[in-house]
């Protein structure tokens, strides 16, 4: 499982060991749905990889071809049913038993170096999506792939109750694997949405159940993502970001986004590409909490400013503990507001999300507010809030 160059097996236990006493969990990735095409599993257990008849090779050899560690079998790569195969992988089968068996074996020992797994594209093992990606191939139908999922995370759970799983999906089958056992999915359909600035939407999706919103892995930026700053201007990336971290679920950042990066690192790629943002360049950065961390290097200098606020923000104990819940305003379709509550403790977040209109926040909340409103203007602002295009305001009350 660990490669040698990085050392042994154990070693990966101390590393866990030492993270957890500094109350952090290790979350390890493991990628189901396909290896390395030059994997040496190939040769050793060649009932796990998909194979197919040869003409399948004649007739797409994008998908299909002949590794030096097998050349006798024609072999699948790794694919999901919306874009061409990877061709530095190859496909587990798993309409195969004994394929699933020891997927299965895999992953059970990776759960015992580490807190959880990142499932990679966790909804291709799924039967119905499977069936949909290698039925011309194999001549099968979903009811001939039994379901691993289930089993699978059954197993880890025996020997770790407190594991946890957390699926990268896609295509709306966030609720399908939660109920397979997965403590959180990707939320990528809200990110969508705010990337669209499709307030209605945002908030339709805001209203779903709490259950769903609580698994739900709330995210700007990852590796297969564009940065938030390539596809929004300042303003609204941080709107987008304010929405997205306050609301329930787990908070996912991304290496480089708090350093206001613009260019998406592929995976292939060994290093960061240069980046310089020259109307922020001269800036300080000496009053964000950021600047003294080892490697932090900052592309746009307002952005640690604002992540370090809303890290302060979400680090709060009603912003973990408390309730949630989404409030309307029938006549500002396009002001989001949420709010959490904690005992006597209230925070309500205020968010114009949209490009042309100034909205004035429809009411005159009583009491002693304590307000953050978005940079360059005043802190001490009073009701009525007059907030312009993706402008943002936070408010805390203490009773």
């Amino acid at each position: 499982m660990l490669h040698q160059s990085l050392g042994k097996p154990e070693d990966l236990k101390i590393v866990k060991q030492r993270i957890n006493q500094h109350g952090l969990k290790l979350i390890l990735d493991f990628v189901p749905n396909h290896f390395h095409a030059e994997s040496s599993w190939i040769k050793e257990r060649p009932d796990v990889f998909l194979e197919v008849q040869p003409p399948q090779l004649q007739l797409d050899n994008h998908t299909f071809f002949r590794s030096p560690l097998a050349p006798e079998r024609v072999l699948a790569h790794g694919k999901d049913p919306y874009f061409a195969a990877w061709q530095d992988t190859v496909q587990v089968n798993y309409a195969s038993s004994s394929a699933q068996a020891f997927m299965r074996e895999q992953l059970l020992e990776v759960a015992a170096f580490c807190d959880g797994v990142r499932c990679d594209m966790a909804m291709l093992p799924v039967p119905h999506v499977f069936s949909r990606t290698w039925g011309h191939a194999l001549d099968i139908n979903t009811h001939a792939v039994k379901p691993f999922w289930e089993e699978a995370i059954k197993g880890v759970r025996h020997q770790s109750p407190n594991f946890v799983f957390i699926a990268e999906v896609y295509w709306d089958m966030e609720w399908e694997l939660q109920q397979l056992g997965f403590n959180y999915t990707y939320d990528k359909r809200l990110r969508d949405r705010l990337i669209e600035l499709n307030t209605a939407g945002v908030k339709a999706h805001l209203q779903a159940e709490l259950a769903f919103q609580q698994a739900s892995v709330r995210f700007l930026e990852n590796h297969d993502e564009d940065r938030i700053l390539s596809e929004l201007d300042h303003a609204q990336a941080q709107a987008a970001a304010l929405i997205t971290y306050t609301t329930p679920g787990m908070r996912f950042f991304y290496e480089g986004q708090w350093e206001g990066r613009r260019k998406r690192l592929p995976v292939q790629l060994g290093r960061l590409p240069e980046e310089v943002d020259f109307a922020t360049a001269k800036a300080s950065t000496a009053q964000t909490a950021f600047h003294g961390l080892a490697g932090f290097h900052p592309i746009n200098v307002r952005e640690p400013a604002f992540y370090e606020f809303l890290l302060a923000l979400i680090h709060k104990p009603i912003l973990q503990q408390g309730s949630w819940r989404l409030i309307q305003f029938p006549d500002y379709p396009n002001l989001v507001c949420t709010e959490w509550v904690l005992e006597k403790e209230q925070v309500r977040i205020l968010v114009n999300y949209q490009q042309h209109a100034t909205i004035i926040a429809p009411h005159q909340w009583t009491g002693n507010w304590k307000y953050w409103i978005s940079e360059g203007d005043d802190y001490n602002v009073q009701f009525p809030l007059s907030l312009t295009p993706y402008q943002w305001v936070v408010i805390e009350k203490r009773n």
